[in-house]
């Protein structure tokens, strides 16, 4: 295992934890500076190593086969597990976040047919894009528990009207990727037939 592969590892690790001291928060009243700290730090840390990984893997020399199936599997691990926790909470539309596991389950079969051909399909650009929009998505979704310990609600209500629409964002995104995952195989698939 390389230095990149366990900065991969790193997001694995973490979910879970994040899952934990988020949906332990106290229902009624205000979450502690401490909880909320925390779950920023897990955050950040999180969404970092996405990056840090990627970049660790070129300067190394050490791109692989594996980092390209493992790096995305960690994003959707990681994501998943958040956008999870903010469905238990109350805050994601579980609707969306059942589009945003069926893409990643989608695109996670559609590599499977790529690596059945022999080919380790890479991130797309969409799938780039779709991180991004997950990663904004995520941060707003402790932004408006922040806003809710520290400022009141009416500023927290209209930040939770923003998330939400992230959130909607979060799907569309997911229903694109997949398309264009779906495409990218196809094209694969053809030039695999010539």
């Amino acid at each position: 295992m390389n230095l990149a592969t366990l900065v991969t590892a790193l997001r694995i690790a973490l979910a879970p934890a994040f899952f934990v001291l988020y949906t332990t928060m106290p229902k009624e009243g205000p979450a502690s500076a401490t909880t909320i700290a925390a779950l920023w730090v897990l955050f950040l840390v999180i969404e970092s190593s996405d990056f840090v990984d990627g970049q660790v893997a070129r300067r190394t020399g050490t791109v692989s086969d594996l980092g390209k199936i493992f790096d995305p599997f960690a994003d959707s691990f990681a994501r998943l597990t958040y956008f999870y926790s903010f469905v238990v909470a109350g805050r994601m539309p579980g609707w969306i976040f059942l589009i945003v596991l069926y893409r990643d389950l989608g695109v996670s079969f559609v590599r499977l047919l790529a690596m059945k051909k022999g080919v380790a399909m890479s991130a797309q650009v969409s799938g780039k894009v779709k991180a991004f929009v997950y990663a904004f998505a995520g941060g707003a979704g402790l932004l408006v528990i922040t806003l809710e310990r520290f400022t009141g609600g009416a500023i927290a209500a209209v930040f939770g009207d923003i998330t939400t629409a992230l959130f909607w964002a979060c799907g569309a995104t997911a229903v694109w990727t997949m398309i264009d995952y779906a495409a990218a195989y196809r094209r694969l698939a053809a030039e695999g037939t010539r």
